[in-house]
């Protein structure tokens, strides 16, 4: 996409940083310009269910040109108060302060092929994870994580499919270690769970309330996605990135603090230290020497605004449509502190049934997201 492409028809904007890159991997010099870079959109007008229809078209065409033409937006209207979207940041960062002989009793890595999971702890992709041991393009990334999913309830069917009485049964779905898992929350920081219940809890009525908007956006009614999200298989990963000097960038066994690439869900809502700055840099063409813009965390009218982009199967199901937008981030440079954020995966039910490629055939979306995971993590010492 030429980035006039990129401009077009989107206002009001927020002036930004660009840059360009030699390649992906490279840290070359920047190259600044004073462009706009994300669309700001408002969501406030559809925090609930009006059966009028009577939704500003203003915005609703405003966002359909931001999913369609970047694939990236500031949502603003959210719903969530500053205040719980900087407690979050500040629990997360109390998290990763704890010892590390803490923090890896609830390693994601002590569940990796464990045919059960008991005492209500652990499953696949849960927990903490050190830096270097999320892996992507072959690279490592240079961040701390500890990722949390849905837990499903003790009598959810989707669990209680998988019981021992059932485990012969080889129709079952393929997403029985997502199904069967427990977060590993700290007990020695029982606040942690504490908070994240409550951010979660909030920012599941912000994605519905999002998906109203862009089930209008493609002329479609309301509550039209309704269905695929009334028992959201949410994810949550909450990430460290060090600080870092420029020399130590250079690596050949890692990459960025996260490597390029497009998220693999529906929909992703970023909360971001208000103070990281050129960190999250998201690709505006598809030519080889790729160009980006830094979408810095904005404040407008007082809101905090979350950062927000289109995953690969909404893009899937708009036939590309949407854009799902390759991105990365880059480590803060010392003096810089580490930066900290929070994005949340607002996702579909595990047992929704979905076509999500041309080349496989329609597939439970627990099944599309295990494979997914299963590729995420490389344990080997770093």
């Amino acid at each position: 996409m030429r980035s006039s492409a990129l401009l077009k028809q989107i206002a009001p904007l927020v002036s930004r940083t660009w840059y360009r890159l030699s390649s992906v991997a490279a840290h070359s010099e920047l190259v600044l310009h004073t462009d706009p870079v994300l669309p700001v959109i408002d969501f406030s007008s559809f925090a609930s269910k009006n059966d009028t229809n009577d939704y500003p078209r203003d915005i609703i065409e405003k966002l359909a040109n931001a999913c369609e033409h970047v694939g990236f937006f500031y949502a603003i209207g959210h719903g969530i108060p500053n205040e719980l979207l900087q407690r979050t940041l500040s629990v997360t960062r109390q998290l990763f302060n704890l010892d590390s002989k803490i923090k890896n009793q609830y390693a994601s890595r002590l569940f990796v092929n464990s045919p059960k999971v008991g005492n209500l702890l652990g499953g696949l992709g849960r927990g903490y994870q050190s830096v270097g041991e999320n892996v992507t393009n072959s690279l490592r990334d240079r961040h701390e994580g500890f990722d949390l999913y849905r837990e499903l309830d003790s009598n959810h069917p989707a669990r209680l499919q998988f019981n021992e009485k059932s485990s012969s049964n080889k129709n079952l779905p393929d997403y029985r270690e997502m199904a069967i898992g427990w977060n590993p929350w700290p007990k020695e920081f029982p606040l942690f769970k504490e908070t994240i219940n409550e951010y979660k809890s909030a920012m599941l009525q912000a994605g519905a309330r999002v998906m109203r908007g862009i089930a209008l956006s493609l002329n479609l009614p309301l509550n039209h996605f309704e269905s695929t999200f009334n028992d959201s298989f949410w994810v949550i990963r909450c990430i460290r990135y060090p600080s870092v000097y420029p020399e130590d960038m250079k690596s050949p066994e890692y990459g960025h603090g996260c490597g390029e690439h497009s998220d693999y869900g529906w929909l992703t809502f970023v909360n971001q230290d208000l103070d990281s700055r050129n960190c999250l840099h998201v690709r505006t063409n598809d030519a080889s020497k790729a160009t980006y813009v830094s979408a810095d965390p904005i404040v407008v009218q007082e809101q905090i605004a979350l950062t927000c982009n289109i995953g690969d199967i909404l893009a899937f199901i708009t036939k590309n449509k949407y854009r799902s937008t390759r991105h990365c981030v880059v480590n803060p440079v010392k003096p810089a502190r580490e930066r900290v954020s929070i994005p949340f995966f607002f996702e579909p039910n595990i047992d929704a049934k979905l076509h999500i490629s041309d080349t496989t055939p329609e597939c439970y979306y627990g099944e599309y997201l295990i494979n997914k995971v299963r590729n995420n993590f490389n344990y080997d010492n770093n």
